[in-house]
């Protein structure tokens, strides 16, 4: 369930980093072990728990094959080191991302600095990141969109995503600043315990003006869903029928779950003929580009519109808007 304050002044404010941190921290030790890769220069490389950024992903798959334990990567610096981590997991990935012998998994937890009020994305480091990785495949690639879901997808990792499937590599984007709690707390709990997971986009708002003539399909990712559940609510008392999904997971180290996430893709598509990607990321590769790609190899009879904003685009409400109103009125 939705926030029910989520466009309150009452809406609380949460880091997904941090809630990250602490959620991981949780975790026995016995199965897990935690990494720090930020702030080596500044310490000298003396100070316990950190590692050089271009040494720490080959050291986190030697421990998690060795010690079979889940090591969580955390590189608090706002995108920096981000290049030379992801030169490490293309290193390792041919040694342990296509076989079985990393049986636990290595997790970056890599904290971006994000501006949600504006959609502003400070560090541009990070704008390619999901483009890069999802070239990689054998990734599991979360974007999360708020602190709530960070940690119910870090508690679902830690037992592995999906039955009988490694992690091996997964990366989580997560904000460093605050941003709005889109869920409710118990959102990712169904009878005392965490809810299965899928993989699947999640609908998250459903049309109430469903005789409209009028309609858009917001397709999002990460903390910039808040910019679009705002404008979706404008849109409604502009008489628009809007639905909003949300997008976490944009791709999977198995290629069975991509093939599901297609599939969802087209069954999504056919039955809303304009759709609007809004993601704090760079259009190219990344989650507009995993949909449009998808929908052009269906080749749908039906004439779908597809409109993508990115960082290189205006992500405020009033341009989601903007942009909702351009594609519908076609």
């Amino acid at each position: 369930m939705l926030n029910e304050n989520l466009f309150e002044n009452n809406n609380e404010m949460n880091s997904q980093i941090e809630k990250a941190l602490v959620t991981v921290l949780s975790f026995s030790e016995d199965n897990n072990k935690i990494l720090r890769v930020d702030n080596y220069n500044e310490a000298g490389g003396i100070e316990k728990g950190l590692f050089n950024e271009e040494d720490i992903v080959e050291v986190s798959s030697v421990v998690s094959h060795l010690e079979d334990k889940n090591v969580f990567l955390l590189n608090e610096e706002e995108g920096k080191n981000f290049y030379k981590l992801i030169k490490g997991v293309s290193n390792m990935i041919p040694k342990y991302g296509k076989r079985d012998s990393l049986k636990s998994s290595v997790t970056i937890l890599n904290g971006i600095s994000q501006d949600i009020e504006e959609g502003a994305q400070e560090n541009f480091n990070n704008k390619s990141d999901i483009s890069l990785l999802r070239s990689m495949g054998q990734i599991n690639i979360f974007v999360p969109a708020d602190a709530y879901e960070a940690e119910y997808l870090l508690k679902v990792g830690e037992n592995s995503f999906f039955k009988n499937i490694p992690n091996r590599f997964s990366y989580f984007k997560l904000s460093t600043h605050n941003s709005y709690n889109i869920f409710e707390s118990d959102h990712f709990i169904k009878e005392g315990s965490l809810k299965e997971y899928t993989g699947m986009p999640e609908i998250i708002h459903i049309p109430k003006n469903t005789k409209s003539p009028f309609e858009v399909a917001i397709i999002s990712c990460g903390p910039i869903i808040y910019n679009a559940l705002y404008a979706a609510k404008e849109l409604e008392e502009k008489n628009y029928k809007v639905t909003v999904l949300n997008f976490s997971l944009i791709s999977s180290n198995s290629e069975y779950i991509n093939q599901k996430i297609k599939s969802f893709i087209n069954n999504f598509a056919n039955h809303n003929k304009n759709i609007l990607i809004v993601e704090e990321q760079s259009k190219i590769g990344g989650l507009g580009s995993l949909i449009s790609e998808t929908i052009l190899e269906n080749r749908n009879e039906k004439i779908i519109r597809v409109e993508r904003l990115g960082v290189e685009d205006d992500l405020s409400p009033r341009n989601i808007i903007s942009k909702a109103e351009e594609i519908s009125n076609l």
